[in-house]
């Protein structure tokens, strides 16, 4: 399938390097231009989207775009000739006019019923909702054409036209085609976690360029932050909304502010496959003031059934159905926004949550495995509990079922005898997966994973009622048995007697990979915007646990509760710092992407180093899957005319990492409940130091000798939520204290021995509000500088440094260099 050249030419803005001499700094530059008017939209009226790809069928596909304006003859224009119209031509076309080559297909239009903004909306200050309106709803239609009649393999240039009041939105001319052959030779982008991160535009923009036509995207969940919110679908201010950075139309500086990327143009000419993750599950809405607060506040639907019959004489007084399962939706969690976004399959019991569909020579699964997330606080006594979290109830909320957290709840079982795993049985034994080339799983939560994440077991939370002497229920508490765990005890034993050849999730957001003895391969590629972090002995991460009254036994520190070991990268893996080998990646630094390329039967991963734009993605991962595979890894000549493996770059140097996760502070400003692992990503990609809020903090000195006492003040954080002091850039944890009323917090921190040199310290809140100041760590009398330990430094890196200082001017050219291939 033929992906449209990239319409927008991507500008560089190279920082300059104070480490080198005068004469090596590097100058601002632009590209030049690669865009192609045809690919532009045209009219009087814009597109809110350029149109994207669904559910292909043996003749035609499904394509979808979206608008502001309810309008009038919406339509696509097929055919060869398509491209050669004016927009007044297209708008002819659409109101009945025949031209010849081109055939009309008109669409079905619906508005979406809870898409909506609020303050936290990251849109022009005209249009923002003030805080005191709360969440309003925005105005969108999606429009859906659904073409058929093409002949197999059959690509045909198509555009789309909307109409209102004399005018028209038309789209540049974009290509579809029919699902493909089971023996068509495909690469498909394998990918997650989006979430308007930094990096995210150009990683997509990275993998279009490498990888070149790009035949079907399968992305395991975490599209946006807050799935009923409009504008991280389509127009995000920063440049990186979902549907944007898939399409060529962002506009986002990478975490280092060094290269303006706008994403690749892929979905437009490649159908995308999506599955639910935890960020694609809206919460309660009733009585939320804010998006981000609705969002983290999900209930189970049990308990809201339950709610409903105490209450429904008041609220639904005629006993309407509609009105009851309003009700009831309104009261726990929904998709609804997410499933009225995309056209996928809908026959399993869970409808469009999971399914599965045959796309070439692939038999896909897409699973709902997720679960809120929570925070990690764990507060010991039951009377001093501020806040809900995954371990605890909030003790003001113990009269209140609706106010209640109830821990990380899963939203809906993959557990042996529910309607997920009794359909997913049937499917496994199916024909059409058992006789697939590839069988691939995606699911956002996985049973294997070395992430933050994988914390507590994917479990049902067991509640645990508390009391006093005197019986009565003093607090809630949660624990997760690891016999629970239904991904690896109920789940894995599935895949594995069904001989799946690839587990693909995110959720994470970094990369690791396992192989069980059964040959199923377990791949997670979400370092895909930013990290949160591999909890691994050669990470130096270890995961928040809760202590006593909870069972430690339940819960794991580092490694993988799955039980297998990950492997390291078999083709440019990244080093500690001493060379040790790392069996991840997990920067900030560096953007990941993995192709399955279905010709060659491998899975193929890639890395890019945002801080060096000149230097293309590397591979540092391939492995065989599916029963047609049959070369070795290594073969063949990569996507873009790019050789792997061969570990020199152009100058003598190869981008490295060398700095740990946390070096971005995107933040979020969400609401309890909707920020991410131990509260350093909430997951909303913005710039360090960004806030909702306007946190500040104030440290007792701006420098500090190593091992010393350092007072820290920090105001603007919500009252009562818990806020995390953190040293970054190798983020540790110092101290975590409670917001006062009036939003001020105030801690004594040490400073750790071995942290000498410069220095963040990190305020964090429950919520994602966040502030930072510098401080600068000299060593005591009598040490010396450490050296950092767990960074990820490629097994290049060391010798290419010298080469990049002393000779490498070469390197600052802002055009990107292909790989150099040394003679044999």
């Amino acid at each position: 399938m033929m992906s449209g050249p990239h319409r927008r030419t991507r500008t560089a803005v190279a920082a300059l390097c104070t480490a080198l001499p005068m004469l090596l700094l590097p100058t601002a530059a632009s590209s030049a231009p690669v865009a192609s008017a045809a690919t532009d939209p045209v009219g009087d009226l814009p597109l809110l989207s350029d149109p994207f790809l669904q559910s292909p069928t043996a003749d035609g596909v499904h394509v979808v775009w979206n608008t502001e304006f309810e309008g009038s003859n919406h339509v696509v224009l097929l055919g060869a000739q398509v491209a050669t119209l004016t927009a007044e031509q297209a708008q002819q076309a659409a109101a009945g006019a025949t031209f010849t080559g081109v055939r009309v297909i008109p669409a079905e239009s619906l508005k979406y019923s809870r898409l909506a903004e609020d303050s936290s909306s990251r849109i022009p200050d005209a249009v923002r909702p003030t805080e005191e309106e709360g969440i309003v709803h925005r105005d969108v239609w999606r429009h859906e054409a659904t073409i058929d009649g093409l002949a197999p393999g059959e690509a045909v240039p198509y555009r789309v036209v909307s109409t209102d009041a004399g005018d028209a939105a038309v789209s540049g001319t974009f290509s579809l085609r029919p699902s493909p052959a089971a023996d068509d030779d495909l690469r498909i982008l394998l990918t997650s976690d989006h979430q308007a991160m930094a990096n995210t535009a150009a990683n997509l923009q990275l993998a279009a360029e490498t990888i070149g036509d790009i035949d079907g995207v399968f992305l395991a969940g975490d599209l946006v932050n807050h799935p009923d919110r409009a504008s991280e679908w389509f127009d995000d201010s920063r440049g990186s909304a979902f549907l944007a950075v898939l399409q060529g139309n962002g506009d986002r500086v990478d975490n280092h502010g060094i290269t303006a990327y706008h994403g690749g143009e892929i979905i437009q000419n490649a159908p995308l496959f999506p599955a639910v993750g935890n960020h694609e599950v809206h919460g309660r809405v009733a009585g939320a003031a804010s998006i981000g607060a609705a969002y983290g506040s999900p209930v189970p639907i049990a308990v809201a059934e339950a709610e409903y019959e105490r209450v429904a004489a008041e609220v639904n007084p005629t006993d309407d159905p509609q009105t009851r399962a309003q009700w009831i939706e309104d009261n726990s969690f929904s998709t609804t926004s997410y499933e009225e976004m995309f056209t996928l399959p809908d026959d399993s019991p869970g409808g469009e949550t999971y399914y599965a569909t045959t796309f070439g020579g692939v038999r896909l699964v897409s699973l709902y495995s997720t679960r809120i997330w929570r925070s990690p606080t764990a507060v010991a006594d039951p009377e001093e509990r501020t806040s809900s979290s995954r371990y605890q109830e909030a003790a003001s909320s113990l009269d209140e079922p609706l106010e209640q957290g109830y821990g990380e709840h899963i939203f809906e079982s993959l557990a042996v005898g529910s309607e997920q795993y009794e359909w997913l049985e049937e499917e496994l034994a199916s024909d059409e997966f058992q006789d697939a080339a590839y069988r691939i799983v995606m699911l956002h939560e996985s049973p294997q994973g070395l992430g933050d994440n994988v914390m507590p077991q994917f479990a049902d939370p067991v509640r645990i009622e508390e009391t006093n002497d005197s019986g009565e229920v003093i607090g809630i508490r949660y624990e997760y048995p690891p016999e629970d765990n239904m991904l690896r005890h109920d789940l894995q034993p599935l895949l594995e007697g069904a001989e799946v050849d690839l587990v693909h999730n995110g959720h994470s957001h970094l990369w690791n990979r396992f192989e069980s003895e059964n040959g199923v391969n377990y791949l997670e590629t979400s370092n895909t915007g930013n990290t949160y972090g591999a909890y691994h002995e050669l990470s130096g991460r270890s995961r928040p646990l809760p202590g006593l009254p909870w069972d430690d036994e339940n819960y794991l520190a580092q490694g993988n509760p799955g039980g297998l070991e990950p492997i390291v990268p078999n083709v440019e893996p990244f080093t500690a710092d001493d060379g040790t080998p790392l069996p991840f990646v997990q920067s900030n630094d560096l953007a990941v992407f993995a192709m399955l390329d279905t010709g060659a039967g491998e899975v193929v991963s890639y890395a890019f180093d945002v801080r060096t734009p000149e230097i293309d993605p590397w591979v540092i991962d391939r492995f065989e899957i599916g029963r047609s595979a049959g070369e070795e890894p290594g073969d063949g000549e990569e996507p873009g005319g790019e050789e792997p493996g061969d570990g020199e770059e152009p100058g003598g140097e190869e981008p490295g990492d060398g700095e740990e996760p946390g070096g971005e502070e995107p933040g979020d400003g969400e609401e309890p409940g909707g920020e991410e692992p131990g509260g350093e990503e909430p997951g909303d990609g913005e710039e360090p130091g960004e806030s909702e809020a306007s946190a500040a903090v104030t440290l007792s000195s701006s420098s500090v000798v190593a091992g010393d006492a350092l007072e820290v003040n920090g105001s603007g954080f919500p009252s009562g939520e818990a806020v995390r002091i953190e040293l970054h850039s190798h983020t540790v944890e110092l101290a975590t204290v409670e917001a006062d009323a009036s939003g001020a917090v105030t801690a004594q921190v040490t400073i750790p021995v071995t942290a000498v040199g410069s220095h963040r310290i990190v305020l964090i809140s429950e919520s994602g509000v966040r502030a930072s100041a510098a401080l600068t760590v000299t060593a005591a009398e009598g040490g010396g500088d450490l050296a950092e330990t767990g960074s990820e430094t490629p097994v290049w890196m060391v010798a290419g440094s010298a080469a990049l200082l002393f000779g490498g001017m070469a390197m600052f050219l802002v055009a990107r260099q292909r790989r150099t291939i040394p003679e044999s």
